[in-house]
């Protein structure tokens, strides 16, 4: 089950009362062949760092976001992301996700739940660098948070100097493990070979890791809180040379976007970048 501080609750909850849209009110019975799409033009104001708040009832299984006509996976969203009973799930934007439901849309599917709201609100800051995935995501007894390629498959690896990994922990010594699949082959890295740093753990990305993150199918990391309290990871984020990348929190609101040769380009100050900010 999911849970974050008092803070952080409420730093959400005034949030979500201060600049909140609906996108659907209703009732929305939910199944792998009735899933409920949302326009493009309904995200017009998004941007990264914004949540998406998705009221249900009679949570019994999975939750996915998907963009529409295109299919791939909402970039920063979870695999093996469950609902129970009734509730609201949160999804943050990422800079890629905003850009993705902005040309396309959205649709939210899976199977046995009811929609009965989904609103757009403030969120949080995203960190410095290229966030694969942001949230809240409670990390105990070998807790694993399972990430799609979408969040990462597009970004220019050559450009990342380390991967972040940012929790409410307030200490190192925990378990993280990175990997592609339950398989010993499948095993990338560990806490082992990371540093901490001011609220994260940092692995300095070789040219073999930057290899092997670029191109698995899904990354799967692992924590195990040890002998202290569990504690919310809040962030995944890659750092490097990105100096002429479009910041994380600026692309929405100060880039002019358009579609190239069936490819989403962003205008800014009279430089073209892809959609993870790296310039064309």
């Amino acid at each position: 089950m999911k849970k974050i501080s008092l803070i952080a609750l409420f730093a959400a909850l005034v949030a979500g009362n201060i600049n909140a849209a609906d996108l659907f009110t209703g009732s929305h019975a939910v199944s792998w062949d009735t899933p409920l799409n949302l326009e493009a033009a309904k995200f017009a104001d998004a941007k990264p760092g914004d949540k998406l708040a998705v009221t249900y009832m009679t949570g019994a299984d999975g939750i996915e976001f998907k963009v529409l006509e295109v299919w791939d996976h909402l970039a920063g969203s979870r695999e093996a992301a469950w609902l129970n009973d009734n509730g609201t799930y949160e999804q943050f934007l990422t800079a890629k996700a905003v850009d993705q439901i902005k040309a396309n849309g959205l649709q939210i599917v899976g199977n046995r739940f009811t929609i009965t709201k989904v609103e757009l609100a403030d969120g949080k800051e995203l960190k410095e660098g290229v966030t694969v995935w942001t949230g809240f995501f409670w990390a105990d007894e070998w807790s694993t948070l399972e990430l799609y390629k979408e969040g990462y498959n597009t970004i220019d690896f050559s450009k990342a100097t380390a991967l972040r990994i940012y929790s409410e922990a307030n200490r190192s010594d925990f378990v993280i493990n990175i990997k592609e699949s339950w398989e010993d082959a499948g095993h990338i890295t560990d806490q082992n070979a990371m540093t901490a740093g001011d609220g994260y753990m940092e692995l300095p990305l070789t040219d073999d890791l930057r290899t092997r993150l670029a191109n698995a199918a899904h990354w799967m990391i692992q924590f195990n809180k040890e002998a202290g309290a569990p504690f919310n990871v809040t962030d995944v984020v890659l750092v490097g040379d990105f100096a002429t990348a479009v910041d994380n929190t600026t692309v929405a609101s100060k880039t002019v976007k358009r579609i190239e040769n069936g490819q989403i380009v962003i205008l800014k100050d009279g430089v073209r970048y892809n959609t993870l900010g790296a310039q064309l």
